[in-house]
């Protein structure tokens, strides 16, 4: 195999595996839409820390959280090709994650923001939830 062949298909296993935990995290984001639903608003602060903001609404209240790479999105693959090159997941990534609460418990869950990463939507919304849904699972035995 050629080195360019070789480098070529470095970088197309490369895309792969970024695409494959975008597929993770957007699965997670949709299960808990419903998942997280029933959640005790104590429990969504043990698993999600304090909100960013809070909203009163008639009947209830939102939470929202919000993530936003600390990082560039970018990965810089400088032997890969020559003079390198950038992957950057379209629209970047930042996620605020609303939680409706009606009667101290979630009654909706939604997205805002550039929220997809590589095609998949909600993706980016992945890291606020997963400790969620893993402490809902933790508890719930």
């Amino acid at each position: 195999m050629g080195h360019y062949a070789f480098r070529s298909v470095a970088l197309i296993a490369l895309m792969c595996a970024c695409g494959g935990c975008a597929i993770r995290d957007a699965d997670l984001a949709l299960r808990a839409k419903s998942e997280l639903i029933g959640l005790p608003e104590n429990d969504l602060r043990m698993c999600a820390g304090h909100p960013t903001n809070e909203d009163n609404i008639p009947g209830g209240k939102i939470w929202m959280y919000e993530h936003a790479d600390a990082v560039p999105t970018g990965v810089t693959i400088t032997p890969a090709l020559p003079l390198g090159t950038v992957l950057t997941p379209p629209n970047g990534g930042y996620c605020r994650v609303q939680f409706r609460i009606v009667h101290a418990k979630v009654a909706e869950v939604t997205y805002a923001g550039a929220t997809d990463q590589w095609g998949r939507r909600d993706a980016g919304c992945a890291p606020i939830v997963r400790s969620c849904l893993d402490y809902k699972a933790d508890h719930s035995k």
